[in-house]
């Protein structure tokens, strides 16, 4: 056996004793695998394998080999147990080629594994290719951004049987498309080549979803979420109103949620309220409407009715991944009314009753800032949030302030703020200096002295945690970021400047300066420090440090001698069992 011990080779022949069948074995193996002592899991299966057939067994090596990101390892594990007349079987391949697709895909590990699935094409192979060998193989080629190579084997998907497309392969492909789209167009700068480029990607998956839609409705191919999410979330990356708009039309094709708005490009859609590129978009598209009619598209539902107008499919229940995109196509065509009902829609016990997540959440209070309502974005902290069973993220409440402080013209928008600073401190959560920011600038926004004191002093707790975050670091005992240290310092500075506005413009009674001035002071020394420390500046080398400290020890022990040879000669001089038990210092030099 090659590197094996024959320690090892006996120990292993005792235990194959007990392992009579190929099961046993490769339950045994897996275990083994499990404490991480590969070298005993080889041993056994190379043994074992003169006896019995353990391809199981190989199996679950090559896999963890694959899954520690050891492929040179586990492909020549692969062409050693067909050496050893172990034929790799179909699930042999399904490891070896979904091994392969886990990121970071090497520039080599493309070609190790078209070759691997090719060899699945051949006359003389054990094993014929199916989908989910398709789909693993797709799924390689996205990952090593090949579009070339993704085509090449999505045009040797049969149209039926065994190896036909399913809906992870569509799945697949359009989630290559998008992330081509967004990598290619990453390194460009001309806004028109983005466009279209982008277009063009949007116009493959249109393509690929009318196939689908035609499959769908002759009973070929089941459609999930996880294909429509594709689809959406390909449409989403476009830079025109027609492809945002377009999602609200696949959802209504695929789950039968009815549209909440017309189509954008019909007559019924005004245009007046979006952004002046979306507005000259809509009206160059309502120019070719003819009789009122609405533009027609791939998503139209017509496409999946019968005859008598009824659904010739078995629609597709919404989950999270709808709710998000259709408040993403909301959001981006400025049809926020429209994303108020659909939210309500969906989440309600006596329609959908769908349970958000928090990323539902996020995407809906990013709607509500844009739109100004900071009431409603606190009602889902202090409602639907602990309802949900969820925990607010950092992230949740800094969407929140920033709605606060789109929402200056409120007159109830400081206790909204204030609200959620308590709110914060309550989940027990790491003061943001971002968050408290917005809170800061919020309060000098009311330019009413009272507001911005009570400011001050409501975020002194804050403060003095980002203090003690800067000096001791976190509790895991990371230091903060010089990121995080940036920001800390521009809130002091906010801070400060604050209570200079109070002072200065008399903003508050005389009584109540004396307080603000001296946290100004220490505040301003510790920002002079922080500052001086981020600049390197008076930074004392930790050699330099231990000896100060030596010093200072001898400094004290001196100073404890003088003052007992002064109280001897005076005859004050008492011993106490603290005296007694003191010993002095061995490294001093004025020990006699």
């Amino acid at each position: 056996m090659p590197n094996m011990s024959l320690a090892l080779e006996k120990k292993v022949r005792r235990e194959l004793q007990f392992l009579p069948d190929p099961l046993k074995l490769a339950d045994h193996v897996r275990g083994v695998l499990k404490k991480g002592d590969v070298e005993k899991a080889l041993a056994l299966t190379r043994i074992a394998s003169k006896d019995m057939e353990c391809v199981v067994s190989w199996n679950h090596i090559i896999g963890h080999l694959l899954s520690e990101k050891q492929v040179s390892a586990a492909l020549k594990l692969y062409n050693e147990m067909k050496k050893r007349a172990q034929f790799p079987d179909s699930h042999t391949y399904v490891i070896i080629l979904r091994g392969l697709s886990e990121p970071p895909v090497a520039a080599d590990t493309l070609g190790k594994a078209l070759a691997i699935y090719h060899s699945l094409g051949a006359e003389n192979s054990r094993v014929k290719p199916t989908t989910i060998h398709t789909n693993a193989a797709l799924r390689v080629c996205a990952r090593a951004h090949d579009m070339d190579a993704l085509w090449s084997i999505a045009a040797k998907i049969p149209e039926q049987g065994a190896g036909a497309a399913d809906a992870y392969t569509y799945a697949t492909i359009l989630n290559a498309i998008r992330e081509h789209a967004l990598l290619e167009s990453g390194d460009r700068k001309d806004d028109s080549e983005i466009a279209a480029l982008r277009a063009t990607s949007i116009q493959q998956g249109r393509r690929i979803w009318g196939d689908i839609v035609g499959r769908w409705r002759a009973g070929s191919i089941m459609v999930n979420e996880e294909m429509v999410g594709a689809m959406g979330r390909l449409l989403l990356i476009g830079l025109q109103p027609r492809d945002w708009d377009d999602v609200l039309s696949l959802i209504e094709q695929t789950m039968g949620i009815p549209r909440l708005a017309p189509k954008l490009g019909s007559k019924m859609r005004k245009a007046q309220h979006l952004p002046i590129r979306v507005h000259d978009d809509v009206k160059r598209e309502q120019t070719n409407v003819i009789d009122g009619e609405e533009p027609e598209s791939e998503f139209d539902r017509a496409l999946l009715l019968d005859k008598r107008g009824k659904e010739s499919v078995q629609l597709i229940p919404p989950g999270n991944n709808s709710l998000s995109l259709l408040l993403e196509a909301c959001k981006l065509t400025y049809a926020f009314r429209e994303s108020y009902e659909y939210w309500d829609l969906l989440t309600n016990k006596s329609t959908y009753n769908l349970r958000p997540d928090m990323d539902n959440i996020h995407t809906f209070m990013r709607i509500l800032r844009q739109t100004r309502a900071s009431g409603r974005t606190l009602d889902i902290i202090t409602d639907i949030i602990p309802r949900l069973g969820w925990t607010p993220h950092r992230k949740t409440f800094r969407i929140a302030m920033s709605s606060c402080s789109r929402d200056k013209k409120n007159p109830n928008v400081m206790e909204y703020a204030n609200t959620l600073v308590r709110l914060s401190e309550h989940y027990n959560m790491e003061p943001d200096p971002k968050m408290l920011l917005q809170y800061m600038e919020l309060a000098l926004s009311t330019q009413d002295g009272e507001v911005i004191r009570q400011t001050v002093e409501q975020m002194e707790g804050s403060i003095t945690k980002l203090k003690s975050l800067i000096s001791f670091g976190q509790h895991d005992g990371k230091k903060s970021s010089s990121w995080d240290k940036q920001d800390i310092v521009t809130l002091m500075r906010t801070v400060v400047g604050a209570i200079d506005q109070m002072t200065n413009k008399q903003l508050i009674p005389a009584e109540k300066i004396q307080s603000l001035v001296q946290k100004r002071a220490k505040m301003n020394a510790f920002i002079t420090r922080l500052m001086d420390r981020m600049e390197g500046k008076n930074i004392i080398p930790k050699e330099k440090l231990v000896e100060l400290r030596r010093d200072s020890r001898q400094l004290r022990h001196l100073r404890q001698k003088l003052v007992e040879k002064e109280k001897k000669a005076k005859g004050t001089w008492v011993k106490d069992k603290k005296d007694l038990n003191a010993q002095p210092l061995t490294d001093s030099p004025f020990d006699a």
